[in-house]
């Protein structure tokens, strides 16, 4: 009994504790709950998991739990893939998972039961002690922790590992996950001088091991906290901007809806573009997050366009419409001049594309430059189709509006010729992520079949 309480403890703490690494330090989301459903897949997955590597334990002892382990953990990173062409890649980062948590786990392990040389029924006893201390540990976070699981769930979608963390990571995570293994094969050495001395060197080596591993999730969680911080002030500078767009969309007597809904089809097409694997040498986390403040920019010239013009019921005359045209220029200006009186940010380089870029054309029959396919910044196309999707579905002082169906037909009608035929069908993949944003910033005047 005793024998099988502690080899289930082990395993136990061993999942939880790798779950929470996957979570909290590899900054793994968790599996995505649909709409339709009621439970939660990642609930459902721990519980079937846990639930094999118990059965296997009681069966078989902790070997073949811990392979189990290892599955479960392949598979739950497998599944949370950011997109289909990483699976496979992505679902080796379960090795560097279990290295991290066996290089904090197995001092604490090890370390007393060689110092003091305990027998094997008393180190049964001290790491089922162990095990419940750190249980108790754990289930006291997950009570007290609340507040503090919230806000890190808020900083999840603006915080990601740099690179240089992600590969730090990965090879202290490989490092230790060997390191662990040869440690745990010296108990096995029958040589009792050798075993001692190989014993004595991996205690020096574990502890080494685990100040290092601790020294790197301790920088993750300093980031972390920087991220929190990055993301007030890039909330701030958001809300100014758009602001700023209101006033100019105003003008033109449309409301502020536009601009918050066309910000939020450009986020949505872009991470469905990220999930599938498409233009993976240009688009990242980063580079959305910067589309999402630009995106409120992208009509900003067109304060340069006179009341009469911009106001005008009926369709405009070919000077007029050359005017009209100019927004995309004059907006290109002001972002040049705001960047150098405000320096250097990404967004407002992305803002520039946008202005610039969002009325060419996929076949090159657009303005102001009339460049075609891949010439045209990607950030100009996706806003391309937020911007016409949008005003297909409201009404103006120069015209109705059409059904949302209407709009979502349109769109499909012309890629290949006014949009990029992979964001179309990206932003179709997301057609109800797309009409919940319309319903969330409606505008009365929008028709909803």
């Amino acid at each position: 009994m005793q024998t099988h309480i502690y080899e289930c403890a082990k395993l136990t703490l061993d999942f939880i504790a790798m779950m929470m690494i996957s979570r909290y330090i590899f900054l793994i989301p968790p599996m995505k709950k649909k709409e339709h459903q009621l439970i939660s897949p990642q609930f459902l997955f721990i519980l079937a998991a846990y639930a094999l590597i118990i059965t296997a334990c009681l069966l078989g002892g902790t070997i073949p739990g811990s392979i189990l382990i290892g599955i479960s953990m392949a598979v739950y990173c497998w599944l949370t893939a950011p997109g289909k062409r990483k699976k496979y890649f992505h679902m080796l980062r379960f090795v560097p998972i279990a290295g991290i948590c066996y290089g904090l786990l197995m001092p604490l392990e090890t370390l007393p039961v060689t110092i003091l040389h305990l027998s094997e029924n008393a180190e049964q006893i001290y790491s089922i002690g162990l095990y419940f201390v750190i249980g108790a540990f754990l289930i006291f976070f997950v009570v007290s922790g609340k507040d503090w699981r919230k806000n890190f769930r808020k900083e999840m979608h603006y915080r990601k590992l740099e690179t240089w963390e992600r590969v730090l990571l990965d090879v202290i995570g490989i490092l230790m996950y060997g390191f662990v293994a040869a440690v745990y094969s010296y108990y096995n050495i029958n040589t009792d001088n050798f075993r001692q001395i190989a014993l004595l060197e991996s205690i020096m080596m574990s502890i080494i091991g685990f100040a290092v591993t601790l020294t790197v999730i301790i920088l993750i969680l300093v980031g972390n906290k920087n991220a929190h911080m990055q993301r007030d002030l890039l909330h701030m500078q958001h809300n100014i901007i758009v602001t700023m767009a209101d006033i100019v969309e105003n003008r033109d007597e449309s409301t502020g809806g536009h601009i918050r809904r066309t910000a939020r089809y450009v986020e949505i097409i872009a991470e469905e573009l990220l999930e599938e694997g498409w233009y993976q040498s240009i688009l990242n986390h980063q580079y959305i997050k910067d589309m999402v403040v630009a995106a409120p920019l992208h009509d900003i010239g067109k304060i340069h366009v006179p009341d009469s013009i911009l106001k005008k019921q009926g369709k405009l005359t070919d000077e007029e419409y050359e005017i009209m045209k100019s927004h995309t220029t004059e907006g290109r200006k002001l972002l040049l001049n705001a960047e150098k009186s405000l320096g250097h940010f990404s967004y407002l380089d992305i803002a520039v594309e946008m202005a610039y870029g969002h009325h060419e054309w996929w076949n090159g029959k657009g303005y102001p430059q009339g460049i075609s396919k891949q010439d045209i910044p990607l950030s100009a196309r996706i806003m391309a189709v937020a911007d016409v999707f949008d005003a297909i579905v409201s009404q103006r002082c120069y015209k109705g509006s059409m059904t949302i169906d209407e709009a979502y037909a349109i769109i499909e009608k012309e890629k290949d010729t006014h949009f990029d035929p992979i964001v179309v069908t990206a932003f179709l993949n997301a057609r109800g992520k797309i009409s919940e944003a319309l319903r969330e910033f409606e505008d009365p005047l929008i028709q909803k079949k």
